[in-house]
């Protein structure tokens, strides 16, 4: 049933659109146009490696590496938001596990976010990024964050059922966290005092993603796992939230 609904979502994003899912293609590419115009070019932000030396794929790739998870995280949120008011008029006429709302939203920016990764394969390839024995931990880095993105998606649907400012609120703290999180500049040109972002659970799991894929270095398990710490807790109360608000939720609807 998850899937089902995931894939009614999909369809439903782009019906009457021109190009359709090619824009699943294109919206990563069009947004790595943007950044990169305006940081690396304009600002012109420079990046190391992990190891401290300025690598041969340059600020674009780098740029793009930590830009698709973040996508990923921020997509599922806005959707696992607004997945029990944007269906409603199921909710009140159709007796359904209202569980699987909330986890078709996520499913379906998961889909999206698998076909970055072949958007992303094929920059590397041009890039000259050689693919490393590291890439084998990202489908755990893909799991994790999937699991956090869960947490946040059920909490997120039960708060939105009462309190509709939630979704207008969530785009701004999105921003917010994406500027607190190390994806614009690498994580060693912030200071190490910088709270925020070492509390930022997102953190850990981007720094993983652009360590292993770019630079063909094990994630910092220590570091990652406070952020399965923080995705498992998410999780947990999301979830338990979710189903206790559920009762609730054809009455406010």
């Amino acid at each position: 049933m998850v899937q089902d609904f995931a894939w009614r979502e999909l369809r439903a994003r782009y019906k009457g659109s021109l190009l359709g899912f090619a824009w699943n293609f294109l919206n990563p590419l069009l947004q790595l146009a943007v950044y990169y115009l305006l940081f690396g070019v304009l600002l012109n932000v420079s990046v190391k490696n992990a190891a401290g030396e300025t690598p041969a794929y340059g600020y674009a790739v780098f740029l793009f590496t930590g830009l698709l998870p973040w996508t990923y995280f921020a997509s599922s949120l806005q959707a696992g938001a607004g997945a029990v008011l944007s269906n409603a008029a199921l909710v009140k006429k159709v007796r359904m596990p209202l569980q699987v709302l909330p986890a078709a939203a996520v499913l379906s920016s998961l889909a999206n976010f698998g076909l970055s990764l072949v958007v992303l394969a094929v920059v590397l390839l041009v890039a000259g990024v050689p693919p490393h024995l590291t890439l084998i931990y990202i489908p755990l880095l893909v799991a994790l964050q999937t699991v956090l993105n869960l947490g946040f998606a059920y909490g997120l649907a039960a708060l939105a059922v009462f309190f509709r400012d939630v979704l207008h609120i969530l785009g701004i703290l999105l921003t917010l966290w994406y500027f607190l999180t190390p994806i614009i500049f690498p994580i060693a040109a912030h200071p190490n005092e910088s709270f925020l972002l070492h509390l930022n659970p997102m953190t850990p799991i981007i720094v993983a993603y652009q360590r292993t894929i770019l630079d063909g270095v094990d994630p910092e398990w220590s570091w990652l796992a406070y952020s399965a710490a923080v995705a498992v807790g998410v999780f947990a109360i999301g979830f338990a939230f979710y189903r206790r608000a559920s009762d609730s939720f054809e009455e406010e609807l």
